[in-house]
């Protein structure tokens, strides 16, 4: 086979054939793998439908949400002008705080006789006015060494009795000597009050502004040997309820 004859012929292909294949239209031709299932691309129209309907798309996710109608809103909360009032009083006041606070201590106070309950509620009510702190702490030591008191003075005898309302009322001025304050000659009448419906038989009597008389008086220490008007209670007036006469003359300060 080492000649050029010796090798295989090449197919020969007739003339009719080489003809028919040349005018054979490309249509003929197999398909390319994959290409039955490919869909025919889009024309200018159907592009232009789609980027219209992509902008009315994008114009509505910008578009801004309406606002919601008033009516359906919940009403805004307004502040009256005492709720205000009374909200910066309370933050800028701590006072208003312990008041409170000492009253809510005597409501805790079982008081069963109807003169102490309604002493307790007047006695709270002069708290309320007074707003300096050192003053309100000291009137209202004073007057809570006297709550509860009946109780106490259960088991003794009229004349125990009335030493022992005598020896509380003296202190109880002597823990307000020298403090000045509004309701002070109301917080006095009603203590005076409250030691006489306690003693049951003998009246407790305030006398601060009266003028001086030395058959109800004795002046206290520092008092002005002139004076004539009484300044300030350091001991109750006590007199006998059924008789008016004089138990104890009241210790004053001219």
């Amino acid at each position: 086979m080492s000649e050029n004859n010796e090798l295989f012929p090449f197919p020969t292909v007739p003339e009719s054939g080489q003809s028919s294949r040349a005018n054979k239209p490309d249509s003929d031709l197999p398909a390319f793998p994959g290409s039955e299932n490919q869909e025919a691309p889009l024309d200018n129209g159907e592009l232009r439908e789609i980027r219209q309907f992509l902008a009315s798309r994008r114009v509505q996710h910008e578009k801004p949400k309406a606002p919601v109608p008033e009516h359906e809103l919940p009403p805004m909360p307004i502040p009256t002008l005492t709720s205000v009032a009374v909200q910066a009083e309370t933050v800028a006041k701590p006072e208003r705080i312990l008041q409170q606070q000492l009253t809510e201590y005597w409501d805790s106070l079982n008081l069963a006789e109807p003169f102490e309950i309604e002493a307790k509620k007047q006695l709270s009510e002069i708290i309320g006015t007074i707003s300096n702190i050192p003053t309100l702490v000291r009137v209202w030591g004073a007057i809570n060494s006297l709550l509860p008191i009946k109780t106490s003075l259960r088991h003794g005898t009229p004349d125990q009795k009335v030493f022992t309302l005598i020896i509380l009322g003296e202190r109880f001025l002597q823990l307000l000597a020298g403090i000045a304050f509004s309701e002070r000659k109301r917080l006095l009448k009603i203590i005076a009050r409250y030691l006489s419906e306690a003693s049951e038989n003998w009246s407790f009597i305030q006398m601060e502004g009266e003028t001086f008389n030395p058959q109800y008086h004795e002046r206290a220490t520092g008092s002005m040997p002139s004076g004539k008007t009484v300044r300030e209670m350091h001991g109750f007036l006590v007199t006998a309820r059924s008789s008016n006469q004089v138990v104890k003359i009241g210790l004053v300060l001219t």
